[in-house]
């Protein structure tokens, strides 16, 4: 069970200054406060939602929405507001959403630069996820001779292309004695395009 939902926090002015009342005419019998709200997960902060004020008057008691203050309590007030900082905190889940986006990033640049050097330094047990006439398999080469790579295919294949890691973990090395041969123009030809006749490369994995 997922508990989510918003809570508030009291957030207090860093410079916490009294100003004049413009009811009672008293000097500085003004405060502001402000009430943060953000939204949570098992009460850990995600992100900031609002942030909402009023205004006291300690003599007269007048309560004020922003939206009733005057033109010269509502800049007061902006300049309280924008001294009530909010925690850190209150951010923890975009910076969270953050680094897993950074890092999701990091993993596709570092795939893409690793796949590149596969293609162009091919090694026996690469393993390449292949997408042919709708079904997906394996490909595992068996032996590299100048501009030809020779494969043993897998002997399963999947309806999706993500049941091949299941493929991977659960029949590693269930791979037929038949071998196929491809030029290295031709592997080039099936990475780059989804219309190659030999199939599509997906993916290029190094044991």
């Amino acid at each position: 069970m997922i508990i989510f939902g918003t809570r508030a926090r009291t957030l207090v002015p860093k410079e916490n200054k009294s100003y004049d009342c413009d009811y009672c005419q008293t000097k500085g019998s003004v405060t502001f406060a402000f009430i943060a709200r953000y939204f949570h997960i098992f009460w850990i902060p995600v992100f900031p939602i609002s942030k909402k004020g009023i205004s006291q008057c300690s003599h007269c008691k007048q309560v004020l929405y922003e939206k009733e203050m005057s033109p010269r309590m509502k800049q007061d007030y902006a300049n309280a507001s924008a001294s009530a900082k909010r925690p850190i905190t209150h951010y923890f889940g975009l910076f969270i959403i953050g680094l897993i986006f950074c890092t999701v990033i990091y993993g596709i640049t570092t795939n893409s630069i690793n796949e590149s050097k596969y293609l162009a330094e091919p090694k026996v047990n690469d393993v390449y996820e292949i997408e042919k006439n709708g079904s997906y398999t394996l490909y595992k080469i068996s032996e590299v001779k100048g501009d030809t790579l020779i494969f043993k295919p897998h002997n399963m294949v999947a309806e999706k292309y993500t049941k091949l890691s299941e493929l991977q973990k659960k029949h590693k090395n269930d791979y037929s004695e038949e071998t196929i041969k491809f030029t290295k123009s031709q592997i080039n030809s099936m990475k780059e395009s989804s219309k190659s006749d030999f199939g599509k490369i997906y993916s290029i994995k190094r044991e």
